[in-house]
């Protein structure tokens, strides 16, 4: 029986993976920061403080799961770990070490899957720069919800536009073919066997609005040609009409997914990034209809929300920064915008974005420090409308918000 199943973006959250950020992040100079997509270095220390709070909230609320371990428990037996490091020396040339990594225990190996493995000294690549990595760190991995995406009970691997994300697409995907808690349908999308200088797709563009209601960004990491091929992939498994609201992004920094701009929050509204999603320069909207008969229809939309109103989903639109010309592209730059929901009108989101969680606040939301939570002083349940605020500073300048950090294995129906 299958355990995965994701069919909104707002149920009562089962089941989520994290990953605690790890020594991963020090090894990154100034100079490799923009290389491996940061806007800043920034401290462990700091960092790790933190990710803390997210944890220790998600475990009051749901079923975590640590990244490093799923990898782990994956790779106990020999049969595993050879078939794992066989797929990661496509992206990696590590195919001269395997045998010596194959010798690290499973736990080791994992962590060193994560970390890096540093090129053997006897390499030209060792003798030149001796920081040389013939399996590069990952910093970016805490940003879960990249790497994969789950529609219904099946997969979506991404396929990364920069190779140094690549790597984390290999190690979910793996998780999710072997390990027996994630049972599931299978792939929509193979991101790291389908990859090309086309297509390509992330889970941060991926938002399950409804069982058959998908938005999808056409950004500057998913690629039209992808979002046509998921199309194709659901309309061939669909026994039911499908819709998919494809948002063409600025192709910018700032918004490099359709979660930096827009994230369902409550059956009834939405955190949303005004600049983007209205006014005379909005993003395009395109909606793609999925007949039963397996048969794909085009047309262009006013808007997102308007869209969604014709769909069916009325969504209030709550402006990130409060709609002011400043704070809220201040506060969309820190995620703003970039909120996940573990329940029906529940959210978590940074603490330092004030002026978007005044307008929660004004619409009704309590906005409530996570540390209450967990030392508890409050209880979610006791709440009808929940924003849960927590530090994040120093995530932030990593380039993502809570969204960014929670891969959902499971929710509720609504």
């Amino acid at each position: 029986m299958n355990n995965v199943r994701i069919d909104s973006e707002i149920g009562q959250l089962k089941s989520v993976i994290i990953h605690n950020p790890g020594p991963e992040i020090e090894a990154m100079t100034p100079r490799e920061a923009e290389r491996d997509l940061y806007n800043d270095i920034i401290p462990l220390s700091s960092v790790q403080h933190e990710y803390k709070n997210l944890q220790s909230f998600l475990n009051l609320v749901a079923e975590t799961h640590e990244l490093v371990d799923l990898l782990e428990a994956c790779l106990t037996t020999e049969e595993h770990r050879r078939l794992f490091l066989t797929e990661y020396s496509e992206i990696n040339p590590i195919a001269q070490v395997i045998d010596e990594l194959m010798i690290l225990s499973a736990r080791e190996l994992a962590h060193a899957v994560l970390t890096g493995i540093l090129a053997p000294q006897r390499s030209l690549a060792h003798f030149s720069n001796a920081h040389s990595f013939i399996s590069n760190p990952l910093p970016n991995a805490y940003f879960m919800r990249d790497s994969l995406a789950i529609i219904g009970s099946r997969v979506v691997s991404a396929a990364f536009t920069f190779d140094v994300r690549m790597a984390e697409a290999y190690i979910t995907r793996f998780i999710f073919k072997h390990h027996p808690a994630f049972q599931n349908d299978g792939l929509l999308i193979d991101g790291p066997k389908e990859r090309n200088r086309l297509v390509t797709i992330e889970g941060g563009d991926i938002h399950v609005l409804a069982p058959n209601l998908f938005a999808i960004g056409i950004s500057e990491r998913t690629s039209a040609f992808a979002v046509d091929r998921l199309a194709r992939r659901i309309a061939e498994i669909t026994e039911v009409p499908a819709t998919i609201l494809a948002v063409d992004l600025p192709k910018e920094r700032a918004t490099i997914h359709l979660d930096m701009v827009f994230t369902m929050i409550d059956r009834d509204a939405a955190l949303a990034y005004k600049p983007v999603l209205f006014g005379s320069s909005r993003a395009s909207v395109y909606r793609l209809e999925i007949s039963a008969h397996r048969e794909i229809q085009y047309r262009e939309e006013d808007s997102l929300f308007a869209a969604l109103q014709r769909v069916g989903i009325d969504l209030e639109p709550i402006f990130c920064g409060g709609g002011h010309p400043v704070y809220q592209e201040r506060e969309q730059w820190l995620s703003g915008a970039n909120s996940f929901a573990f329940a029906p009108g529940k959210i978590l989101m940074y603490s330092c974005n004030v002026h978007t969680l005044d307008a929660l606040s004004e619409k009704g939301f309590s906005v409530v420090p996570a540390q209450e939570f967990l030392e508890g002083r409050a209880l979610t349940e006791s709440f009808k409308k929940l924003a849960v605020a927590f530090d994040g500073i120093e995530l932030a300048r990593g380039g993502g918000g809570a969204r960014c950090m929670t891969l959902p294995v499971g929710r509720l129906s609504l």
